[in-house]
């Protein structure tokens, strides 16, 4: 249990990084669900530089990986396929806003997702969204991360 905490710990942490890199550097008309008045970057500039274009997709793989290691991952032997399936996922979500792919998923968006709330922002998420094969590296940089987190974790106790 101990062990699970610590890895649910390291997952809530790098996700609040996460919302920092939203809140500090972004503009809030780029972010969806994040109202002007949270959005901190005209009083901030940049504070992650760099290196805050490609935190979120690192974190993002990295944390799901470890939020699914502790709910349904029960042998490291099970944590391969995991952190195969939300590499796939995260690089499909980035090779997907390639612009002929974009155009494609935006017309093929169904008019039904308007008005709830996620979802009603896939075809701007496809068609706004810019491709970056850095992207790509920091998706497999935080799912290699991820693997040996919680390999590291689990070996220590």
């Amino acid at each position: 249990m101990a062990r699970q905490n610590e890895i649910l710990a390291l997952a809530i942490g790098a996700l609040c990084v996460g919302v920092l890199v939203y809140l500090l550097d972004r503009q809030a008309d780029f972010v969806y669900f994040l109202p002007a008045s949270l959005s901190l970057h005209n009083q901030t500039g940049s504070v992650f530089g760099t290196i805050g274009d490609y935190l979120p997709t690192f974190i993002h793989v990295y944390a799901f990986i470890l939020l699914t290691a502790v709910v349904a991952v029960p042998s490291l032997i099970n944590l391969i396929p995991v952190c195969v399936a939300w590499f796939t996922i995260d690089s499909l979500f980035e090779v997907a806003q390639l612009h002929p792919i974009a155009q494609w998923v935006g017309a093929h968006t169904p008019a039904w997702f308007n008005g709830i709330p996620f979802i009603e922002n896939t075809a701007d998420y496809f068609l706004m969204g810019t491709f970056d094969v850095f992207d790509l590296i920091s998706i497999a940089a935080g799912t290699l991360t991820a693997y040996l987190t919680v390999l590291f974790i689990n070996r220590r106790t």
